[in-house]
């Protein structure tokens, strides 16, 4: 991978109307020691920053707290009780033919956060007992709640306190989260996240848990985790990992630790497809590995213990950009309820991974029954021009040169880096995109993913001026 390095950006996540969304109680506004210009600080709507948050790869990982699909919850009789669709995150309701659970459970399920669309005036979607007066939470507009349960009930249901046709969707929300550290709780739910390789905090090159390791006679004596290997005392002369593949393998970097009598070899083949010189490793420290180039006669790339082990070592790869959260081109996050945008500033640290295809960086762009285009921050270069990157500032288009040389990299409603843009007209929507480009609301579809990564984001409701912006590039590792 070549990446095109374009200042590293932080990436902010927007979300649906603010009606109805608990704060999740994560930590108040950044830069507490600051002195902040006046009026600076109140303008920010959202502080994304996935190193300060202390995310982890673990934290990236798509995940939810319950499964509506599988027991304990109890989905018999549904074509008795409503028509509609269940997954394991949500619940579509297309008619209701009795006020009472629809799925339901006997233990207590986990909390959980919902996003909920479609209600109409006289419609309820309660989470309770259905036969008592236990209500943990009861629904009546559209919007992100948070669904926390009691101890000691009979039962835990959802269920629609009216009958007839209606369009609800319930949707949970994934525990994976990258936190809004502004102190205004607009927070972005992360989808796609699989926490190693492109798609989690940092890049890394090879996935120690590959289906195409082989050799698997040798796993006793190792430990695997994706990023790193540990060979045990007593591993055999032999293999501690052993791939076989079709692709080429790139240069990574590995940090040893443990070595006191041990010696080991890395294996690998050149570009004319020869076996390479066995890279030796012999004692604690940094080492590059060479790339090793996809050849028909591969019978193995890896790191060979040279006789019976006798030191525990572990093999822990160094990945590129550790402190930015990083996108495959399949994760994305999204903020439901971000405030509805008259005027703005985006403002981030990134680093582009492919300068062709449809994409976006960051966007509040909607269209279906939900319309709305605030900003498109850094869209693909679909233009014709050169080296040329397009934004849209309230559905208005213009071509721009994107910022390769400043680590920050700006948008307001006027200006992207000092270059002027157009704006338009369109009214702004309540979902925020990081990773992607578009929203195609009637089919609750994310579209237009990107490839890269990115460290801080900031997003505020006005333009700053280039007095403010300079302040927040100075003072950009304090906030």
């Amino acid at each position: 991978m070549n990446p095109i390095t374009i200042p590293n950006i932080t990436i902010p996540v927007i979300g649906l109307p603010t009606i109805g969304i608990p704060s999740v109680g994560f930590p108040s506004a950044s830069g507490g020691g600051l002195a902040w210009p006046a009026g600076l600080k109140e303008s920010i709507k959202a502080i994304y920053d996935p190193a300060k948050q202390g995310m982890t790869n673990y934290d990236v990982i798509e995940s939810y707290a319950e499964d509506f699909s599988k027991f304990p919850w109890n989905n018999n009789n549904k074509k008795e009780k409503y028509t509609g669709t269940l997954t394991p995150n949500t619940l579509t309701i297309t008619n209701v033919a009795v006020t009472s659970a629809l799925i339901y459970t006997n233990s207590k399920p986990e909390n959980f956060k919902v996003y909920i669309t479609g209600i109409k005036d006289n419609q309820q979607v309660i989470f309770g007992d259905d036969t008592s007066p236990y209500r943990a939470l009861i629904v009546e507009k559209d919007g992100v709640y948070d669904v926390n349960w009691e101890d000691n009930h009979h039962s835990y249901c959802i269920w629609c306190n009216f009958l007839g046709d209606c369009n609800i969707t319930i949707t949970q929300l994934p525990t994976s989260i990258l936190k809004d550290l502004s102190g205004n709780g607009n927070h972005a739910y992360l989808y796609g996240g699989k926490g190693k390789l492109n798609s989690g905090m940092g890049v890394y090159k090879f996935d120690f848990l590959s289906d195409l390791l082989i050799n698997s006679a040798y796993l006793p004596y190792t430990e695997r985790q994706y990023d790193s290997i540990c060979s045990l005392a007593g591993h055999p002369n032999g293999w501690l990992f052993q791939y076989k593949s079709l692709t080429d393998i790139p240069t990574f970097k590995i940090e040893v630790k443990g070595i006191v009598n041990d010696k080991f070899h890395y294996r690998w083949y050149d570009e004319n497809g020869n076996r390479g010189v066995d890279f030796v490793i012999d004692k604690d420290g940094i080492y590059e590995f060479p790339m090793s180039y996809s050849v028909e006669t591969n019978t193995g790339v890896g790191i060979v213990c040279n006789n019976i082990c006798q030191d525990n070592v572990c093999f822990t790869q160094i990945p590129d950009y550790p402190n930015q959260l990083c996108y495959d081109g399949k994760m994305y996050a999204v903020c439901y309820g971000f405030p509805i945008l008259t005027d703005y500033t985006v403002m981030a640290e990134r680093t582009w991974f492919k300068n062709k295809g449809s994409y976006a960086f960051i966007s509040k762009r909607t269209i279906g029954n939900i319309m709305g285009n605030a900003f498109v921050f850094e869209k693909d270069d679909n233009t014709g021009t050169p080296n040329s990157l397009r934004v849209y500032s309230f559905g208005a288009e213009s071509i721009i040169m994107p910022n390769k040389n400043n680590s920050i990299s700006y948008q307001t409603k006027t200006k992207y880096n000092n270059q002027n843009i157009r704006y338009g007209g369109n009214k702004d929507s309540s979902i925020l995109m990081i990773g992607a480009g578009l929203y195609r609301s009637d089919q609750n579809l994310i579209t237009e993913l990107w490839s890269g990564c990115h460290g801080a984001i900031i997003i505020a409701d006005r333009s700053f001026t280039e007095d403010e912006i300079t302040w927040l590039k100075d003072n950009w590792k304090k906030i």
